[in-house]
């Protein structure tokens, strides 16, 4: 009996000196992962399939837990070590940030400049001159000016000649959304009338804007079809709400993320602003002329297409001036690129454009222009070089970047998946532009 009471005592001996040792904090630790860090990328520059080293620290050994991202498009991650990734460049990634999924832990690296060595044209609606819906080169148009997608992929198109505005399904199918024969009317599909309809853009409601030319005035589409008229009225300039302001010609037109219009209001040569509640005022241009400035103190010759960032600055085009010009949230104009009419690529005014009409940005800084009177489809660099994307002699041919050809290409866009589309005018087609 003594020996059981003496082996309890024992045990609760043992006990309460495990619990001391656990109050004085002497139990063992378990040290958390240590944190995976990136530090450089090499190179950071180039096509597609570049091998890029990915230098850092604890990145592990399991390539199974390495995801590596250029401009949020996965590449093939080809070998992992404790310090060092090597991953290769998926193609169509484009310029932005490499990023590392590392462990379900995002890192964020510097960006990935892309280098595009293949360029693609092709034709994805549209025949010869006429009016006619239908699948592919079933369609037909007459002079399509302005060009705009949705999140869906779906083209929206200014078919200028037949007064209407049609619909490019992402599958080529051609319809037409609003319009009928030329005239001024409000109301739902075939039942709105336009007038020599020039540019066209899209909210992030999938709400259409078009500037509607010959009736000086800007117009509104729903996604149901339903068109009627938010600003202008006689041709005239006035600031004002909705119909007691005035337009001459607009042209081009884009919106922000706040529901703001921004028109290029030609005949005018200045570039107004239209608020969700149809408040229309004049934030840049004066008197037809060239100069650069603030507000007023900035002169215009007939802008017809606009654009904006991801930082709310306007891009503009000049048929008259031969130019890019770029406008900042504070309304100060200045000269981004372009010359004298002519023919050049390069940096800045070093570039030389020829009637130039439409104008797209892309999500990189990138800007495109369509070069009308040089028949090309033009791109500029955030840092203002000048290059030739696409185009040659007049004529029409789908094929590489040197020997594709327009006639009189209008205005450009582009889709989420950096897919550009041109409106060449006086072929009367849709043309798309792959890059990689």
């Amino acid at each position: 009996m003594k020996t059981i009471k003496n082996s309890i005592v024992l045990l609760l001996i043992l006990v309460l000196a495990s619990c001391s040792s656990d109050d004085n904090g002497n139990t063992p630790v378990v040290s958390p992962p240590p944190v995976a860090t990136l530090s450089s990328i090499n190179p950071i520059s180039g096509p597609k399939t570049t091998i890029v080293t990915i230098n850092g620290n604890n990145f592990g050994e399991d390539i199974s837990k390495v995801q590596v991202f250029f401009n949020e498009k996965e590449g093939t991650t080809q070998s992992v070590n404790n310090n060092q990734i090597r991953a290769i460049v998926p193609a169509r990634a484009f310029t932005g940030l490499v990023t590392l999924s590392i462990n379900g832990t995002t890192l964020t690296g510097p960006e990935f400049t892309y280098t595009v060595t293949e360029v693609d044209v092709s034709t994805i609606a549209g025949s010869t001159q006429g009016y006619t819906d239908g699948a592919g080169t079933v369609a037909q148009f007459n002079n399509p000016t302005g060009i705009t997608v949705d999140a869906d992929g779906n083209l929206y198109v200014v078919d200028i000649q037949n007064h209407k505005i049609r619909k490019i399904t992402a599958q080529g199918v051609v319809s037409t959304l609003a319009g009928n024969t030329r005239g001024n009317a409000d109301g739902t599909g075939s039942m709105a009338q336009f007038n020599f309809p020039t540019g066209i853009a899209i909210d992030t409601e999938g709400n259409l804007y078009v500037a509607d030319t010959w009736n000086h005035a800007i117009r509104k589409i729903t996604p149901q079809g339903i068109v009627s008229t938010i600003a202008g009225s006689a041709p005239g300039f006035a600031d004002g709400t909705g119909t007691m302001a005035q337009f001459n010609f607009p042209h081009g037109l884009v919106t922000d993320t706040l529901g703001n219009i921004f028109v290029a209001d030609s005949g005018n040569d200045k570039i107004r602003k239209i608020t969700p509640q149809g408040v229309v005022s004049t934030i840049a241009g004066s008197t037809t002329g060239y100069a650069d400035g603030t507000g007023g103190m900035a002169q215009f010759n007939f802008p017809t297409g606009i654009a904006i960032d991801k930082n709310d600055t306007l891009y503009i085009v000049e048929r008259g001036n031969n130019k890019v010009r770029k406008i900042t949230p504070q309304g100060v104009v200045s000269t981004f690129a372009g010359n004298t009419s002519g023919f050049a690529d390069g940096n800045g005014t070093a570039a030389q454009f020829n009637s130039p009409t439409g104008i797209i940005v892309d999500t990189a800084g990138v800007i495109y222009v369509a070069d009308n009177g040089n028949d090309k489809i033009r791109k500029i660099t955030p840092q203002g070089v000048v290059t030739t994307l696409v185009g040659s002699t007049s004529g029409f041919a789908d094929g590489t970047a040197v020997s594709a050809q327009f006639n009189s290409p209008f205005d450009v866009t582009i889709d989420t998946d950096n897919h550009l589309y041109v409106s060449d005018s006086s072929n009367d087609k849709i043309r798309k532009i792959t890059q990689e």
